[in-house]
């Protein structure tokens, strides 16, 4: 049984208080039958091996880091060319903060096991988090390609992807694992990041109809961010589309009331469809809200597009 690697960057998931209470007692219940049946079966055996392993993942599930980590160190003591225990070892000195410690183990595991998919997994991790996105990736490929449902991996190429600007391989592999996993913890925020960085770098390239398409996905994955809202308000401004950039930029207003510049550009649009009175409306709320901008003539020659979002 081997220990299930949890290379999240990020997000939690959110149950009812007394629910996960709860279901933590039943399960921590059950990994202490486990501690104390294991424990029982190395009195008898110490020399066991796989005892150990068994014991130090149970100890794992019941929080119990730094005892797993000494059970699977007793492991390897029995037997040093024992991948499964190195592998185990690596992911909790990895959780740790060892870094160089859990790359050291992970390299063993894969120098015994070349195979072994939850280390190629691990190890893409770990070199992607240490700035080799090339190489982690590498590993990371060879992990879906075997196991193409390893949702794990999946994401930390989706993450990686994203570290190094190639958006539509981020988007690639973050479609691919929630058509896998739709509840997988962040994918869905991930996805919606990758969307709307792909749209920045298409409303940059005054590409405003291939920015909008994407956008509009941004926004159905998270739909409480003012800054995907009003990016996707200047896709729509950009493409003459007036209602739409209205629409967009209300969105940024109902999240955050004193968006200055969703508001500045609710009053330019107004002024293109005739509507004066509304035009003036948010144009002083601007400078009541900006005193750099002392007159109304300061306000309206202000300009807030997508450099706006990304300097």
């Amino acid at each position: 049984m081997k220990i299930w690697i949890a290379l999240l960057l990020l997000s939690f998931v959110v149950v009812g208080a007394d629910a996960q209470r709860e279901g933590k007692r039943r399960y921590s219940v059950w990994a202490k039958e486990k501690i104390r049946y294991l424990n029982a079966k190395l009195i008898i055996d110490p020399y066991d091996r796989h005892l150990r392993v068994l014991l130090a993942n149970a100890y794992f599930e019941d929080g119990q880091e730094y005892e797993a980590k000494d059970q699977l160190k007793e492991a390897l003591v029995l037997d040093p060319n024992y991948a499964e225990a190195h592998c185990n070892l690596a992911v909790i000195l990895q959780g740790q903060g060892y870094k160089s410690e859990a790359k050291h183990h992970f390299e063993e595991a894969l120098r015994l096991d070349s195979l072994m998919v939850e280390a190629m997994a691990g190890y893409g991790a770990l070199l992607c988090r240490s700035g080799r996105q090339a190489e982690g990736l590498e590993h990371l490929e060879k992990v879906v390609s075997v196991q193409p449902d390893h949702v794990g991996a999946r994401f930390n190429m989706a993450v990686a992807y994203h570290k190094v600007g190639d958006f539509k391989k981020s988007i690639e592999h973050l479609e691919i694992l929630l058509r896998t996993d739709f509840k997988y913890p962040g994918g869905r925020r991930a996805l919606a990041r990758a969307y709307y960085s792909l749209g920045l770098l298409r409303l940059q390239a005054e590409q405003p109809d291939l920015a909008l398409e994407v956008l509009v996905k941004a926004v159905e994955y998270e739909q409480e961010s003012e800054d995907m809202y009003f990016a996707k308000g200047l896709a729509h401004m950009d493409s003459g589309d007036w209602a739409g950039a209205e629409e967009a930029f209300k969105q940024v207003i109902r999240l955050e009331q004193d968006h200055i510049p969703a508001l500045h550009n609710l009053g330019t649009i107004c002024e293109k469809m005739d509507r004066a009175e509304e035009a003036i409306e948010y144009f002083l709320k601007v400078q009541q809200l900006a005193p750099h901008l002392p007159t109304m003539e300061a306000v309206k020659h202000s300009s807030y597009k997508v450099e706006y979002l990304v300097e």
